[in-house]
Order: structure tokens, then C-alpha cells, then sequence
């Protein structure tokens, strides 16, 4: 009979199989890897007593020496012991186990193996760099990522403009320019592993004739050792030989420069000749162009290949200043690619002199490792694409000397560029380039001033602490994954390889990242990148939902535009600017374009939100989704200007009056308290421009808005996440909490949602016995060994099809995985709450159970159990598998952003005009925790020291001293001196 088994419910793993073939041998808490011998899984190969959980086995079959054993008819157990200084191996067979004995050799290979498994996954500097063997496998799709950011600050639309990059430890990736522009080609396909075309930024060495070296395989023979090192907004790698040459590369994105293409991304090459005879070397280096038109390669690859041929830019010896493609679109010349090299030989400058523009010629019979046709390159033009290009230049190395060639792979652009001439600019602005990057040692001073950049804008906060591991990363990687997506939003990184755009809610990144721009003297700059986002609010007061030059899907998300007021309210509470609210924006949507004050945004948003796009229990719509894409709960919601449409034809006659559209949609619970928040914010605006009129408008709609969500949002034992009206197509009054007859799990009562606890704190609706009851629930029904779910098991495919939990397995993403932005939101909530509450033991509760999910989420903790959670040890992913425990990804997320909120809430900084209040609630465990804040204008040692146990202002009696002397309350001024000042809070 033919058996049908799926992975989720194979009942036996091969380390359990294991375990009960070896019983007698394996311990119960041995450390064991496994695999099945055939499809029968009846036998296994395992090794047992091995450092952590690693795929051992995998690598002790990759050696030859071991095939004598193999027989899938019979199990092998390697087992160590004393630490890996001795091995064993036992064969189970016909129902019999016995000991085999290994040779010399053979226990040499498993015991060398063992030694290498505790590095495998690399190790993190006090830096917190990720340090990595080539050669070490791989956890997984992330896990050897960095991200590489440009810096456009000072020029013109930087929120859409700036370049990024991903590289993985053999500096294979891709690159783009403005918006989702490709520079080196994207690998558009499911692989995860592969972000961009395997060719990109690799090169060959060649000597008589003979390849030596290719820079993406680390297991050839002629390499001693191999190593890569992530550091922030640059990567390292470098190679050792068995001939004597040693081989170093940095790759980075150049910063903006005026007159230089609008994005450039450097590779260093240094080759270090260790040998005592000269080396007659020559390098061929590698890549692929994206494609002019990406979209059209799901329809017609030939098309994207017929309209573009090749071309050189030479120089008048005719060597090769740049190779590139030519388009014949006027369309596709608005973007020219290039690729340029420059050899640094004895303080000569050296360009290459072959070159070919055809992978397939290029390869010929052989593979990417190993090119049949490279020696010589074929110097060929090709009238049509696709975009590869090869480079080859002639390095004469001396004995015990060095030589470096600069990589220039880039893109010349009309974006931005209003004098922009395909044929001058293109070659005007790479040889201002070549220009530059022809004097020696100039990129060695770019890359600096790139890293002195990255630490000037982590400088705002950096702690100390007993944790190097939670130094290093607040203090480095952290910062710079949020300045990352600042520019990004969630649009490219490892796996997010597609073209989604710029999302208006990422504003939220802008939420972390002001206060690092602004401690480095760029209000300014924070004030334009708000300015970008408030000009894709429409007249009526819905935002598109994503955008880079223009927008799309206007007002399908009902919270979009809600999150610019939080963004406008921290920037005024740093920079006390309340100039901002009267500076003028576009308006989306208008032909001829119209614009208004950042105070008439405002107020359109609350108009919209609060009083027309409303439902029947007067909270806003949910219409496509809330925060939450994969809640789409309606039939057939309708977008922004569909609204707009209905409700002026609904008024027809008396354009001034101001009531809810008719409609029968349902309400979010979530964005009532997001509205909720915007309001509260807004009345303070209005307070401070004294316009009475609006300001007492304002105070009934919140005062009116708090009442229907404790009225009609709170349901037996949580709040709800939406509220359905009487007249739906289905039978359910509203969806998350107790009774609501949607749960997929029997023994839960109702579906429960995070977000509904999280955003009821922060928006000051739920009461203190509230937040009680919620949390029981939370810890009852929500909280996994890995964390704190979105959402419990929950059958949304009853209210409409397409939901989350029609997507997705149970445990990931939406359908009740830990979605660590939401979980980073909830910690948010749990400090505010535990700062304010009556109860200590509840706020005791509350901190602990923030701390708990704080240590799942902080990246570095993946180091311990690479092979098994996964993720990046220097970047939060999205979310966990709450069955597994696997970080699956993807890197960008609000995850980082909301965690660095998280600790700035624990540590108490909260800035109000002109002023600074510390309110720090520390773990129990600390005794002493120091952090320098450096706002740019001063900075302040704060020292906070506790007994142990659970602490907080509230409650306890405590000592507080700015510069030795004692002072009442916790209110500090906002220093302007450019003086350092000591804070001493010390709880007695």
C-alpha cells in the first residue's frame, strides 16, 4: 500500500530513530546529529556527545575514508567522548550492535571535524563583527548576510535615491541604485540562498596561462585558509594560498559625491605576493548588470535581452576605462550601467586590456569555478544582452611586495539629474570618478571616512554593560540595521530580492533613527525625510500605502497615515522645532500639484480617520488590512479615492458637512488606538499654535473616540482586534477574545490577538485590571517557548478566504508565529504600563516577561544554536517559527526599530520639549548599568545602581544627583552647553 507522508506530520526523526537503535549507548541529553541512511528511514548515520547542534555527519561523509561503512541497511553511530579527544564508532546490524574499530587516520578526520564544529557559525567581536570560516556550512538563507547602505544625506531625495547592497561571506549579492534599480543583477528565483546572479563581484587570478584562484570557491586545493568578516556597512574576506599569495577584499557603497554617478559600489582587491620569485599575474574579474526592465523578464527574456548591446569607454591607449551596456529605449538610457578597474602597481596606474560581454563564451564547457574560455578573454562586442561582463588586467607582483585594484561597478543616471546627456554625462561622470580613485590610497580614505561615519551616528547612545555580546550589538549593529531601514524600508535585503516599495507605515524605522541623526547635527535632514512621507497624504487624509517616486494603492490601509503623527510628535518633543508643523508638502494625488502646511496634513488625517472613514461603532474602518497585512477580513473593501468619491456624492448639496461615510465595513480595534494616539498628539499641536477651535474639536473626537473602544472594543477578557457590523455576510460580531467562536483550537475559548494588548497600553485605553486580565491571557494562551505569538490558533478562513491562517501553517508568520515587530511592540507596552501601574507585583510581572522576549529577539543569541534558530547573529529577522524556534527571516522588519524602542523605554529616556526625564526599570538580576547619551549638544554619564531584585521609580526610594549634586524628581533640562554631565540615579 503506497504511504503518503508530508513533513509536518512524520511522526520519527532520524535523532530519535537514533536514540531507540542505540539506547544502550546514547545518553538522554546527549548533543546528537543525524540523518536517514534511505527513504525507508529505518537506519540512521549519527554522531553523539558533538559541541552544539550541528550537521557533523554531512561533513564526516564528505570524506572518502568513511565509505568502507556505508550500508543503508545497517546504522552508524559515531560517538565522542572526553571532549572530543577520543571517538568511537558502532554499527547496529540484523539487530545486533557492535564497536568497529578506526584507524589512525580515520579518528584524526572525526576528531579534527569535532574541533572545528564549535566555530561553525563564526564568532562575534567586541566590534560586533561576524567573523566566518568559508568553509563552515551554512545555517541558513541570512545567516552570513551583511547589508551595505550609500550615503546621500545633503542631496536630493535621499529617502528614494539611497543605493544599498547585500553581500554573503563570499561577497556574492546584488546591488541597487535609486529605488528598486538594479546595478549588479538580482537572482530573481525561490532560492534563498542566492540574492544575485553567483557571478557578481568575483574574480580569477591566472599565471602562465593557468588559473590559480577564483574568489567563490574556498575549497580548492591551492587555499590554505579563508575567512570573512561583516563589520558594519562593509565586508572583509580574505584568502590564504599554498603558492604564496595572500588576498584581501572590501567591499562598501561609495557616499554621494557632486559630479560622481549616482551610485557606485567599491570592491578593494589587495594581493600580497609572500613568495621570493615576482608573479606575472593576471586578474579577470566578474559580474552581472540587472536588467533594464526586470518586469519584462516574467513575459519575454528575449526582449529584455535584444534591446541592449555592449560597449566600452576606452582610454586613448586604448586600454579599457569602463565596460558597460547601451540601450536602444530612450527609456532604458535613462540608467547606464558601468564597471570600471583601476590596478595601484608601484604608484602606477594600470587598466585592463581584454575583455568579454558573454557568460556563455565565457564558460564554455567548464563552470563558474572553472571557465573553459578564460585565458584569453575574447575582446568580442555583443549585439545583444544579457548583462555579463568580464574584465581582465595584467598585475606584474614582486617578490615580497603588494599591489590593490580598485572596482568600480555603478550606475550614471538622469534621476536627479536634470542636465543629464546619455552620451556626455555617462562618460563625464566615470571619469570623475576614475579621476579621483586614481590617486593612491584614495580608496583606502573613502572607506574610512564610510566606518567614521557609521560610528558617528551610533554615538547618540551606547551603554556599557557586564553582556559584551549586548554592548557590541546596541551599540554597533544595532544602530546601523536601523539606518539601513531607514532608506529601505522592508524593499531589499537577503530574500526581500523583489520589488516592493517603500511602505508608509515604515515610517516607523524613522521613530529609532531620528535621534542618531539628530545627535549628529542632521534635524534638518529628519525633517525632510518627514516632509517626503507627508506628501504622499492625499487632500482627503488617506496615504498611499507604498511609494518610491510615485505612489499606489492609496488608502487601502486604514493605518498608514496615522503613523506620520507619531514620527511629527518625537520629532518635536527632541528638537523642540514645532516649525515643522507650518512647513509646506505636496499633496498627493493633485493635478496641477497643490501643496499645504504639515498642520493641514495633520489635520486632514484626523478628519479622515476619525470622523468619515468610520464604522458603526464610530472606530475607524479596517478596510484591506490594518498593520497587519494578512488580515483581510473583507469581500471587497474599497480604496481611498473610491471613498472619496461616495462621500462627496453622499453630501451632494452641503459640502460642508462633516459625517461618517455610509457603509456596513468592518472596524479596527488596532487603528482606534492608533487614532487614539494621533489624537492626543494633535491636541497637543494645537495647544501649542493656541487654535482653540481645533483644539476643542479635537478633545471631543478623543474624548468620544475612548469611550466606543472601552465601550465597544473590550469583550469579556481583551480587547477585541476588529468589531464586524450586524448587516455581514457572516455570523461573528467582532474577532479576538473570549467567545468570539473563531478559534481553531478546542481548548482555547476565542482567538486572541497581540497587538490588541499592545496598542490598548500604549494608547492609555486599558485600565490597570484590564491589562491583568489581558496578560494572564497572553501568558496562558500566547506565550511559546520562543517567544510571545501574534495571534492563537484562529480560523479566519470563516470569516473570509485568503486571511493568514489560509496562507500559512500553523507557527508561522501571521498564523501564530512569533512576529517579533508585533513582540517588540508588546515589550514596548510592558515598560510603559510597568512604569505606571499601581500594582508592583504586576509590574514585576510585566517586566519580566518583557526581558524574557527581549532575549529571544536580540540576534547574537542565534551564535549558541546556529544549525537550529537560525536567523543573523548581528541582525534581527522578522519572525520565529513558534513550533521550532527557527529565525526565518526575513532581515528587514520593524523587529529592530521597535526592539531599540523597547531598551530606550527600559533604560527611561523620554524627551519632552526642552527637557529629559529618565525613568529606568533595570532586569533584577543588574546591579549597575551605565549608558552616555550624546544629543549633540551635550553629554550625559548616566550611572544607575540597584540592589538586586525589581526596581522602578513608582515605588522605590530613590537618590538622584546631576553632576554630585542631589536634586528632586527625575526631570532633567536639555543641555545646549556642549559640556559632559553625570546623572546618578541610585535606588536604595
Amino acid at each position: 500500500m503506497d504511504t503518503r507522508i508530508a513533513t509536518r506530520n512524520l511522526k520519527n526523526s532520524p535523532e530519535s530513530q537514533a536514540q531507540n537503535i542505540f539506547s544502550s549507548i546514547i545518553k538522554e541529553n546527549s548533543q546528537i546529529d543525524a540523518i536517514f541512511t534511505d527513504s525507508r528511514f529505518n537506519h540512521v548515520f549519527a554522531a553523539i556527545n558533538i559541541p552544539k547542534k550541528a550537521p557533523i555527519v554531512i561533513e564526516i561523509l564528505k570524506s572518502e575514508i568513511f565509505t568502507y561503512f556505508f550500508d543503508p541497511n545497517c546504522s552508524l553511530l559515531f560517538k565522542y567522548s572526553d571532549r572530543g579527544r577520543d571517538v568511537s564508532l558502532y554499527q547496529f546490524k540484523l539487530g545486533k550492535t557492535t564497536h568497529l574499530a578506526l584507524n589512525t587516520p580515520q579518528k584524526q578526520i572525526l576528531l579534527t571535524i569535532y574541533n572545528k564544529v564549535s566555530s561553525w557559525g563564526g564568532k562575534l567581536t567586541t566590534k560586533g563583527e561576524l567573523v566566518v570560516d568559508l568553509l563552515s556550512p551554512l545555517p541558513g538563507p541570512h545567516y552570513y548576510t551583511n547589508l551595505l547602505i550609500g550615503n546621500r544625506i545633503g542631496f536630493d531625495f535621499p529617502l528614494q535615491s539611497t543605493p544599498k547592497g547585500v553581500v554573503d561571506r563570499l561577497g556574492r549579492g546584488s546591488f541597487r541604485s535609486h529605488a528598486a534599480t538594479q546595478v549588479l543583477a538580482t537572482r530573481w528565483d525561490m532560492l534563498p540562498e542566492e540574492n544575485g546572479f553567483p557571478a557578481n563581484r568575483q574574480f580569477y587570478l591566472l599565471e602562465n596561462g593557468k588559473q590559480i584562484f577564483f574568489s567563490a570557491n574556498p575549497s580548492d586545493d591551492n587555499i590554505l585558509e579563508a575567512k570573512c568578516v561583516h563589520s558594519q556597512n562593509y565586508t572583509t574576506i580574505s584568502y590564504s594560498t599554498k603558492c604564496g599569495i595572500k588576498i584581501l577584499r572590501k567591499i562598501c557603497i561609495l557616499p554621494q559625491e557632486k559630479g560622481m554617478p549616482l551610485a557606485t559600489e567599491l570592491q578593494q582587491i589587495y594581493i600580497e605576493n609572500n613568495s621570493d620569485s615576482n608573479r606575472d599575474l593576471k586578474l579577470i574579474y566578474v559580474g552581472m548588470f540587472g536588467s533594464a526592465t526586470p518586469h519584462a523578464m516574467k513575459e519575454d527574456v528575449i526582449y529584455s535581452n535584444i534591446i541592449m548591446q555592449s560597449q566600452l569607454v576606452r582610454n586613448e591607449d586604448g586600454s579599457i576605462k569602463a565596460v558597460g551596456w547601451d540601450y536602444y529605449p530612450e527609456f532604458c538610457r535613462e540608467d547606464l550601467l558601468f564597471h570600471s578597474s583601476i590596478a595601484h602597481i608601484d604608484k602606477q596606474v594600470i587598466y585592463p586590456t581584454e575583455f568579454c560581454f558573454n557568460y556563455n563564451d565565457f564558460v564554455g564547457n567548464g563552470n563558474l569555478s572553472h571557465p573553459q574560455n578564460i585565458y584569453p578573454l575574447n575582446n568580442k562586442m555583443q549585439r545583444k544582452g544579457p548583462g555579463f561582463f568580464a574584465v581582465a588586467s595584467n598585475l606584474l607582483v614582486s617578490a615580497k611586495s603588494s599591489v590593490y585594484i580598485d572596482n568600480f561597478t555603478g550606475i550614471v543616471s538622469s534621476k536627479l539629474n536634470p542636465k543629464f546627456d546619455d552620451l556626455q554625462t555617462y562618460e563625464k561622470e566615470i571619469s570623475s570618478l576614475i579621476h579621483k580613485y586614481s590617486q593612491n590610497g584614495a580608496s583606502n580614505s573613502i572607506l574610512s571616512s564610510i566606518i567614521q561615519f557609521q560610528e558617528k551616528f551610533s554615538e547618540y547612545l551606547q551603554v556599557e554593560s557586564e553582556d559584551k555580546y549586548f554592548q557590541s550589538y546596541f551599540n554597533k549593529n544595532l544602530p546601523f540595521q536601523i539606518a539601513y531601514q531607514t532608506f529601505v524600508s522592508r524593499s531589499f535585503a537577503q530574500t526581500q530580492k523583489g520589488y516592493r516599495e517603500i511602505g508608509f507605515r515604515e515610517i516607523q524605522d524613522l521613530f529609532a533613527s531620528m535621534y542618531y541623526f539628530s545627535a549628529m547635527g542632521q534635524s534638518e535632514f529628519v525633517k525632510t525625510l518627514i516632509k517626503i512621507w507627508a506628501s504622499k497624504v492625499f487632500e482627503f487624509g488617506f496615504a498611499y500605502h507604498n511609494f518610491f517616486w510615485n505612489g499606489k494603492e492609496p488608502g487601502k490601509w486604514s493605518d498608514d497615515a496615522l503613523w506620520l503623527l507619531q514620527a511629527i510628535d518625537r520629532y518635536i518633543k527632541l528638537t523642540g522645532d514645532n516649525s515643522i508643523l507650518d512647513e509646506k508638502c505636496a499633496i498627493a494625488g493633485t493635478n496641477p500639484k497643490k501643496s499645504r502646511s504639515i498642520y493641514e496634513t495633520i489635520q486632514a488625517i484626523i478628519q479622515f480617520s476619525a470622523e468619515i472613514s468610520v464604522g458603526q461603532h464610530g472606530l475607524p474602518l479596517l478596510d484591506k488590512a490594518d498593520w497587519n497585512d494578512c488580515l483581510q477580513l473583507e469581500g471587497n473593501p474599497i480604496d481611498g479615492p473610491t471613498k472619496e468619491k461616495l462621500y462627496k456624492k453622499q453630501i451632494r448639496g452641503n459640502p460642508t458637512l462633516i459625517e461618517p461615510l455610509e457603509n456596513n465595513f468592518a472596524e479596527s480595534v488596532m487603528n482606534a488606538c492608533l487614532l487614539q494616539i494621533a489624537l492626543d498628539i494633535s491636541i497637543r499641536f494645537a495647544e501649542s499654535r493656541q487654535d482653540d477651535k481645533i483644539l476643542q474639536k479635537w478633545t471631543n473626537l478623543s474624548t468620544k473616540l475612548k469611550h466606543n473602544i472601552q465601550t465597544h472594543g473590550w469583550k469579556n477578557d481583551f480587547y477585541a482586534r476588529v468589531l464586524f457590523n450586524q448587516d455581514s455576510t457572516h455570523n461573528y460580531s467582532y474577532l479576538g477574545a473570549q467567545k468570539d467562536g473563531i478559534s481553531a483550537d478546542p481548548h482555547i475559548d476565542g482567538s486572541y490577538f497581540l497587538n490588541s494588548f499592545s496598542w490598548a497600553v500604549m494608547a492609555n485605553i486599558a485600565s490597570e485590571d484590564q491589562i491583568d486580565i489581558m496578560l494572564d491571557r497572553i501568558e496562558k494562551y500566547l506565550k511559546s517557548p520562543f517567544g510571545i505569538k501574534l495571534v492563537t490558533p484562529t480560523n479566519l478562513e470563516k470569516i473570509h478566504k485568503g486571511t493568514a491562517t489560509g496562507h500559512y501553517f500553523p507557527g508561522d508568520r501571521e498564523n501564530g508565529g512569533v512576529f517579533k515587530h508585533a513582540s517588540m511592540m508588546f515589550t514596548a507596552s510592558l515598560f510603559k504600563a510597568a512604569n505606571n501601574v499601581e500594582k508592583e507585583e504586576l509590574a514585576r510581572k510585566m517586566c519580566r516577561l518583557a526581558y524574557w522576549m527581549i532575549d529571544l529577539v536580540l540576534p547574537y543569541y542565534t551564535i549558541e544554536n546556529p544549525f537550529e534558530i537560525c536567523g543573523n547573529p548581528r541582525f534581527c529577522t522578522q519572525y520565529n517559527n513558534s513550533q521550532t524556534g527557527e529565525n526565518i527571516g526575513p532581515i528587514l522588519s520593524g523587529t529592530a526599530t521597535w526592539l531599540n524602542i523597547s531598551l530606550i523605554s527600559a533604560f527611561g529616556i523620554n524627551y519632552s520639549k526642552d527637557k529629559l526625564q529618565l525613568n529606568p526599570i533595570l532586569r533584577e538580576q543588574e546591579e549597575y548599568f551605565h549608558f552616555t547619551l550624546n544629543t549633540g549638544s551635550t553629554i550625559l554619564n548616566v550611572n544607575i545602581s540597584k540592589p538586586k531584585g525589581f526596581y522602578r521609580m513608582k515605588n522605590a526610594q530613590v537618590e538622584i544627583k546631576l553632576d554630585g549634586k542631589i536634586q528632586k524628581g527625575t526631570i532633567f533640562p536639555s543641555f545646549h552647553d556642549h559640556q559632559e554631565h553625570l546623572i546618578e540615579i541610585i535606588y536604595l
